[in-house]
């Protein structure tokens, strides 16, 4: 079936109906399709874990804080000390805030700063007097154009601080914007960087710009129509995508689809030394390479597909936009870039175009080659132990930086040093609470038709207990807004709230933010200071007064292994006290904090299910290619410590060049996945020629052709891959800036060392064994 579809692409006819169909394809497709911008969400609930807690805490918040803002922290530094004319420019952009000049975004109620709420002013001036900070609620979608505009709105009335003042919008709101900015640019940026590395790179190793071009036509063709087919799947089908998901998949296409390309060119050139006509010089390549490519793909389609399966659900966001990429491409492989090559034939390798030999037989391509590869395929057969001993001892060196592995939550760091919201939220670090600018809430939703105002004195005997935990700073809550320790007394705001006559509250509840009999000459200051406090309640609760909100803030960073490792324990004790404090209801613990346990809790376990299966699957492709039940286990056996010493040089390089608290907890499985379905690749090439030179030759000398036969098409082919995972790190995303180098280094050493080394060196220690119980070829 495969050798006919190969053998319809390269013929006199067929090559251009093959064109023809895939013109076609595209331009029906791609016009009625939407983009993968217009289904693209990358909210945070998108990255949270299917089935956990904070999974039930986003959609809780989503269903019952509808009206709930979310922060932008604006943070007023100064090393000299903040003078009162400097804090005055706070006062400045309150006024702002305030007035109708404001977006419509902005929450007049949820602007707290030394001059709206002078009450609070403790807790928003640091102990030395170099910060102050500033709220600024912002309601709407977090990503919305009208909250991120009116992030930058805000950003530009403080473009302008004094002299000796920094200024940064920081806090969630701050945050937001930066990551969406950074996901808003990757596609295309990152397209044109691999296109043109891709492109850099053919041209140096081919010297003829027209087979420099095969790739990026055919790779750009596939671009296009996998944005189509993707983006309509995902509408139809309710399919997450996310701007991490598309980074990845463009990086992966253009490297995996140029190897395709190269295979197929690398082998053309040499058939047409031996063939003159260049439609059967095609037809003899793709049965030659037909199914290693297709093999080779398979391994990377079968490994992304089962990505589709994890529970965390940026990683699941990856299978089905990668494995629709590599399908297409696959497809490609074997139909559109013979075609496109066949239709070229010669003048593809101008100006070095291969001549036919007349004098060329069959057996001039079963002799070993000479220059580099010929002399390393003699070394390496000649001594295999000597090689083998040797690489396996470099990879345990390179394995021992797992002593310093260690794996990095701390969602700040994803951004790059000088981005505004990082240096914000560094500047809280060094003079607030460590854990005051992250918080864990802790959700109490009551049973039945409770109402949180009439069970106040319960919530003061929670937030007690919640405070009397181990590590905790203080708790805010409906009866502390201001935290335990706050200017205003939880007895006081009890009886305050409870003062607050119910047309008032209703006024508050509908957004009206001074509430009926709050404003106006004879008010009653009394009712107008319990009205302002009730006002700042009702954060701490839901709309429809059915649940209560606790603010925990931790003594140490948010983001510490320690209080990562702390939630489960604090879930069961937040559950525990509520029952002691006769809240009934159901207890969820969220937060940044929280995120970061239950994302680890199902990393781990997609790890362990997903490791496993990418091995069996894998396995069962090699054996079915190679006929044997060997050579998969020694060959997967290479992927497992290919990918322990490129972990453990990597992790010693984020730690002592690159200065990274650890590793991202994305990195290690998504670095398994592409090393094991790449990395195999170049395996599967080597080895399916080792299996045709020996069908002819011993072992020994069917290894020496085949490594010096393939050594140039599978070099080349490595350092472009490498260098289009490697266009990630131009991007100022911590973790992928992480993947991009980690799978380089891999692909770098399955290239130079597994392929070259220890993979020839094995398969001659075994001679025939190699191929059991399949037909043994001549030892000797």
């Amino acid at each position: 079936m495969l050798s006919r579809i190969t053998d319809f692409s390269s013929s006199p006819r067929g090559k251009w109906i093959v064109i023809a169909l895939w013109v076609v394809l595209a331009a029906v497709v791609i016009p009625l399709s939407p983009t993968l911008a217009d289904v693209t969400d990358n909210s945070s609930a998108n990255f949270l874990p299917e089935g956990a807690e904070t999974t039930r805490v986003q959609e809780l918040v989503d269903e019952r804080f509808p009206s709930s803002t979310t922060p932008a922290i604006v943070v007023f530094l100064s090393e000299d000390g903040l003078s009162d004319d400097e804090r005055a420019k706070a006062d400045d952009l309150g006024q702002w805030a305030l007035s109708q000049d404001a977006p419509e975004g902005i929450d007049p109620s949820q602007v707290v700063s030394i001059y709206t709420a002078p009450q609070a002013a403790e807790g928003l001036v640091s102990d030395d007097g170099t910060t102050m900070t500033m709220v600024i609620g912002i309601g709407g979608d977090p990503n919305g154009d009208p909250f991120l505009e009116a992030v930058e709105a805000i950003r530009e009335q403080v473009a302008d601080p004094p002299s000796g003042v920094d200024i940064a919008v920081s806090g969630p709101g701050g945050l937001i914007l930066d990551l969406i900015s950074v996901f808003e640019t990757i596609d295309v940026f990152l397209t044109l960087v691999t296109a043109g590395l891709v492109l850099v790179l053919l041209i140096v190793i081919y010297r003829s710009p027209v087979i420099a071009l095969v790739p990026l036509v055919s790779v750009g063709w596939v671009f296009a129509l996998t944005g189509a087919v993707a983006a309509a799947s995902a509408q139809q089908f309710d399919l997450l995508v996310n701007g991490q998901a598309q980074g990845i998949a463009t990086v992966l296409l253009f490297g995996a689809g140029t190897d395709y390309c190269l295979f197929i060119a690398s082998r053309f050139r040499e058939e047409l030394k031996r063939i003159e006509d260049k439609h059967e010089a095609m037809r003899a390549t793709m049965r030659a390479v037909g199914e290693a490519i297709a093999s080779s793909a398979g391994t990377v389609l079968v490994a992304t597909f089962i990505l589709s399966f994890a529970v965390l659900r940026s990683t699941a966001a990856l299978g089905p936009l990668l494995s629709i990429a590599i399908g297409l491409m696959l497809i490609a492989g074997l139909t559109l870039v013979p075609a496109i090559v066949t239709v070229l034939g010669r003048f593809a390798f101008w100006p070095l175009q291969p001549k036919y030999e007349t004098s060329a037989t069959q057996d001039d391509r079963h002799e070993a080659g000479g220059g580099l590869w010929g002399t390393t395929a003699r070394l390496v057969t000649g001594r295999p132990i000597t090689f083998l001993i040797a690489s396996v001892a470099v990879f345990a060196i390179f394995s021992l930086g797992l002593f310093q592995y260690r794996v990095t939550y701390d969602s700040i760091s994803l951004l790059p040093v000088g981005a505004e919201s990082r240096e914000g939220f560094e500047w809280l670090r060094d003079s607030f609470p460590a854990g005051e600018s992250d918080p864990v809430e802790v959700y109490v939703a009551f049973y039945g038709s409770v109402n949180v105002y009439d069970r106040l004195d319960e919530i003061e005997a929670m937030t007690t207990e919640l405070g009397a935990y181990d590590g905790v700073a203080s708790v805010e809550s409906a009866t502390a807004p201001l935290g335990a320790e706050g200017p205003i007394g939880r007895d006081q705001v009890i009886a305050a709230v409870r003062a607050v006559p119910e047309e008032a509250r209703q006024a508050i509840d509908a957004g009206e933010t001074g509430g009926a009999g709050s404003g106006g000459e004879g008010a009653d200051p009394e009712l107008a200071q319990a009205i302002g406090i009730y006002s700042s309640t009702r954060q701490f609760v839901s709309q429809d007064n059915g649940i209560a909100r606790f603010d925990v803030i931790l003594e140490s960073s948010p983001y510490a292994i320690e209080q990562i490792d702390e939630i489960g324990d604090f879930r069961e004790y937040a559950r525990g006290a509520a029952i002691d404090t006769g809240l009934e209801g159901e207890v969820l613990v969220g937060g940044t904090t929280a995120v970061s346990y239950d994302t680890r809790q199902a990393n781990d376990g997609d790890t362990l299910f997903i490791v496993p299966l990418i091995l069996l699957a894998i396995g069962a492709i090699l054996a079915l290619l190679l006929r044997s039940l060997i050579a998969p286990l020694y060959l997967l056996g290479t992927i497992v410590l290919s990918y322990t010493a490129t972990l453990g040089l990597t992790t010693w390089f984020f730690v002592n060049v690159f200065g990274y608290d650890g590793v991202g907890s994305a990195v290690p499985l998504y670095l398994f996945v592409f090393l094991a379905a790449l990395g195999v690749d170049y395996n599967i090439y080597l080895m399916a020629r080792i299996r045709e030179e020996t069908e002819g030759l011993n072992l020994h000398d069917g290894v020496q052709v085949a490594l010096s036969r393939t050594g140039g098409v599978i070099t080349s082919a490595g350092i472009i891959l490498a260098g289009t995972f490697g266009a990630l790190m131009t991007l100022p995303l911590r973790d992928l800036f992480q993947l991009g180098f980690a799978v380089a280094i891999g692909v770098l050493l399955d290239t130079f060392v597994v392929r070259t080394i220890m993979v020839p060196a094995i398969v001659v220690l075994l001679g025939r064994w190699n191929w059991w119980p399949g037909r043994r070829f001549r030892q000797s």
